[in-house]
């Protein structure tokens, strides 16, 4: 089965365009940053740069350093800027950078993707200096659970399983960092059900751990379930939800 970078990497020409829920995300978070003079910024996951780009127009910094685990999404972002930026190739779970090297950690719509979440998120911080700040977007689990119910109902597909937003903020509760977090909700309605599926599968986010193998009759089930269930006046909807981090770190993690 193919893994999540090869879904990123069949959706580099795709991704700006039809990443909306993406980029509304981000602008979100851009306005909850706090502006200001960072030595070293480190952002996890900067796709084609929704958050990165405008943020250095109004950002104060010796370095930026873009982390993503498509080379492709780094090499068309590469492209676009100059100068004090850098680009590392790597997954959010084993980023190589030294201990305590940034003021500021930025990722949006991202670190749902991570493995072994404790772990990997002890990590991302450790990399963060001592009062360094962070700004994170996450999507949890009521996300497509339109998507989820058909696909229940029908036996056609499946979604991947997103944590609950209480996972996080418990999780990060014993992590010796100081966090404030709101959770918002998002409608995005779509002209048709291609359009809203294909909007995932250009944006590589149609990426599960399941895969099931369903005929025909399934998809024309879930289609049918699907537009009786959720769809309104405008055309068809699809719900987000998205938790929003921002915090501090209060001292050194202890170095194993």
């Amino acid at each position: 089965m193919a893994d999540l970078k090869f879904y990123f990497e069949k959706a580099v020409n795709t991704y700006e365009k039809a990443g909306r829920i993406q980029k509304k995300v981000a602008e979100e978070l851009l306005r909850r940053l706090n502006r200001g003079y960072y030595q070293t910024v480190v952002e996890i996951g900067s796709g084609r740069g929704f958050l990165s780009k405008p943020l250095i127009e109004t950002l104060s910094f010796e370095r930026f350093i873009h982390i993503d685990l498509s080379f492709q999404f780094l090499k068309r972002l590469k492209s676009d800027l100059r100068g004090r930026f850098f680009f590392i190739n790597a997954r959010a779970e084993s980023i190589p950078l030294r201990h305590e090297v940034s003021e500021l950690i930025i990722s949006s719509s991202t670190l749902h993707w991570v493995k072994e979440h404790d772990r990997s998120f002890k990590e991302i911080f450790k990399i963060l200096k001592e009062g360094g700040r962070f700004y994170l977007s996450i999507f949890t689990a009521k996300t497509l659970s339109e998507l989820k119910h058909a696909s229940e109902l029908s036996g056609f597909g499946s979604v991947y399983p997103l944590k609950e937003a209480g996972f996080y903020i418990e999780m990060l509760k014993d992590m010796k960092i100081t966090f404030n977090y709101e959770i918002k909700n998002y409608r995005e309605v779509y002209s048709s059900l291609e359009e809203l599926l294909l909007a995932h599968r250009y944006t590589g986010t149609n990426y599960t751990e399941e895969k099931k193998f369903s005929g025909k009759e399934a998809f024309r089930k879930f289609c049918e379930i699907y537009r009786s269930l959720f769809s309104n006046n405008e055309g068809i909807y699809a719900t987000y939800e998205v938790l929003f981090i921002e915090g501090q770190k209060l001292s050194p993690f202890p170095q194993y």
